[in-house]
């Protein structure tokens, strides 16, 4: 079964902006990451008044379980049976093959997650079950018997994630880093980040889609 953790917190606390930056780390570590938002005012993604979604609409309206839109930017779905299905049912059906699904939200499933605290702000959830960490900018230390992480390093907090879930991250590349000629060690999170990196953005120039070695000097 696909590993899920929540990020959760109050409105306006950093959430999105904390997890659109773990799933990048991620992604740079080479796992492939699902996201799922909860949304408690969201309507239909099949909108009828819509005229693009007009046929759909009908469709949905005949009784189809499940209604799935083409269109030039990938697929949309509604799935009006999994309305009220939890974080770990809505991976299973819609997230197969992954590493690992993010959830935003959903602070009262039970699956492990971390709270994002606004500045100044006193946490939702309590202590103890399946909250794994308090999130806080410039974080550090411990609150409440948790670990505070620093929500500005979402690396970091990646890091803790695939710690906590025991997570077989892809092993890494041999990565050098050496400043002004002398080695700087990287850990091999940090080596996994910055070879993706550097393989993502070569393979987009001309010729570079086959890179085997890669040399950057700066300076």
């Amino acid at each position: 079964m696909t590993p899920v953790i929540g990020i959760c917190g109050a409105s306006g606390s950093g959430k999105t902006t904390l997890l659109t930056g773990v799933i990048a780390a991620l992604k740079a570590s080479g796992l492939k990451v699902g996201a799922i938002k909860h949304h408690g005012h969201a309507g239909p993604v099949i909108e009828p008044a819509a005229a693009q979604h007009k046929d759909s609409a009908r469709l949905a309206a005949a009784g189809a379980a499940r209604v799935a839109l083409a269109h030039a930017h990938g697929v949309s779905v509604d799935a009006p049976g999994l309305a009220k299905a939890g974080p770990r049912a809505l991976a299973a059906r819609l997230m197969s093959g992954l590493d690992l699904v993010l959830v935003e939200g959903f602070k009262g499933a039970g699956i492990p997650k971390i709270e994002v605290v606004a500045p100044g702000a006193q946490p939702l959830l309590p202590s103890g079950g399946q909250l794994l960490a308090l999130a806080r900018r410039g974080g550090a230390g411990s609150e409440a018997g948790l670990p505070v992480l620093d929500a500005d390093d979402p690396g970091a907090v990646a890091g803790f994630i695939l710690e906590n879930l025991e997570l077989a991250a892809p092993a890494p590349e041999p990565v050098g880093l050496f400043i002004d000629g002398q080695e700087l060690p990287v850990n091999a999170f940090v080596a996994r980040m910055l070879s993706g990196a550097l393989r993502g953005f070569v393979s987009a120039l001309k010729g570079g889609g086959q890179a085997g070695k890669i040399e950057v000097r700066l300076g």
